[in-house]
């Protein structure tokens, strides 16, 4: 690289002259700034990818969760009619759309179970031993369970 001491007739100006091969070297510098944006491009579209991905999936383990918690007797059906609801929703609330599902479609959950007046959910006492043991098993209270065990000694 020569340069010129500017003591020319261009009014003072240094001249500079280049490497021959700095066209190349530009070109080679243009063509991997061209390779870094498109890798750029693409680690943007594989994280926006990946970032749906997750927003998937963890709005699936909120429906999974609240289905669980509100009895579902057919998960599977529960989950892809919540998702729906969800997806069509401004504002996605999984709660709210469980509800939803609930009042519209009861059969895909369980009924609380009601004691009527001739269900078996009556109970006699005819076995104080069992109820003994269920109790101190039940509470932990030795107590209970030394009467459980005073009760199975005396029979």
């Amino acid at each position: 690289m020569t340069t010129d001491s500017g003591t020319g007739g261009d009014g003072g100006a240094a001249a500079v002259t280049t490497d021959p091969d700095w066209r190349a070297r530009a070109a080679e510098a243009e063509r991997r700034i061209t390779e870094m944006e498109a890798q750029l491009a693409a680690a943007a579209r594989d994280t926006e990818r990946a970032r749906a991905a997750l927003d998937a999936a963890e709005r699936r383990r909120q429906i999974d969760r609240e289905l669980t918690a509100s009895e579902t007797v057919d998960l599977e059906t529960a989950a892809l009619l919540t998702e729906a609801a969800v997806a069509a929703m401004s504002a996605p609330d999984v709660a709210a759309a469980v509800a939803d599902l609930r009042r519209r479609k009861p059969f895909l959950f369980r009924t609380p179970h009601r004691a009527g007046a001739m269900s078996g959910a009556v109970r006699s006492h005819a076995d104080p031993l069992g109820d003994a043991a269920t109790e101190a098993r039940a509470t932990g209270d030795r107590a209970a369970l030394l009467r459980y065990l005073r009760m199975k000694r005396a029979r």
